[in-house]
């Protein structure tokens, strides 16, 4: 067969420059806000013409550090605990035959910098986009089927919602997050929004550890424990 070679449409600038933390669905994070650059060749305005009629956008995108590593035909899914394998294709594993990725995203339409804002994005800063669909509610949402269709609609072992972690940041932080606020507005609200997922090893989820663990956003590292069930917040610097 054939190779075929896709050329991106774009990059996205998102506060993510590290993959720990990243959750991994995108509407996880509905305080994530990325900003889409068009390459050259994508006219803007006129290839966004009427997107502002749908309220959700999918994005398909390359896992662009991954494109070396390879993939396997089974992974260890986080929501199995990361203990039981399954099929590479029954899973949302970054690491696949080919790197693509599908994320859902609310749309914020274009700025006035021509770039095509979006919130709720689970995708490491400049990964490359290859395109950009709208959500169509009756088409994309299977749910209204079950209406019509003996069927039901599964999702398998991901049919629950994951439970959120408290977050309790420190309150020595405070004055330093307002400073931080003036910069990146939001940011607190997007600390708290990546954190209460608990972005730790699967194995280690909802357990007390003595690890301290850190984060990236923006030129943040964020620095964390989790304990007794609740993720605290104990340091933050600017690097």
């Amino acid at each position: 067969m054939t190779n075929l070679v896709v050329r991106p449409i774009g990059s996205i600038t998102t506060p993510f420059s590290q993959k720990f933390g990243i959750p991994r669905q995108s509407q996880a994070l509905s305080k994530a806000k990325g900003y889409i650059q068009f390459e050259a060749h994508i006219n803007p305005q006129n290839a966004c013409r009427g997107l502002d009629q749908f309220s959700h956008l999918w994005l398909s995108f390359l896992f662009h550090e991954n494109i070396e590593a390879g993939f396997s035909d089974t992974v260890r899914p986080p929501r199995l605990g990361g203990n039981e394998k399954i099929g590479v294709f029954a899973s949302r594993s970054t690491f696949r035959p080919n790197p693509i990725g599908l994320s859902l995203v609310r749309n914020r339409g274009l700025n006035n910098k021509k770039q095509l804002v979006v919130e709720g994005v689970d995708l490491l800063n400049q990964t490359p986009i290859i395109d950009i669909k709208p959500y169509i509610t009756y088409a994309d949402n299977p749910t209204h089927l079950t209406n019509h269709n003996t069927e039901c609609v599964s999702s398998g072992y991901a049919e629950t919602t994951p439970e959120l972690a408290q977050v309790v940041v420190n309150e020595s932080l405070k004055k330093q997050l307002s400073e931080i606020e003036c910069d990146k507005p939001g940011f607190l609200d997007l600390l708290i929004n990546v954190l209460e997922q608990d972005p730790r090893p699967a194995y280690r989820k909802r357990k007390t550890d003595n690890k301290t663990y850190t984060i990236r956003l923006y030129n943040y590292d964020i620095t964390w424990q989790a304990l007794n069930s609740v993720i605290h917040v104990s340091e933050i610097w600017s690097r």
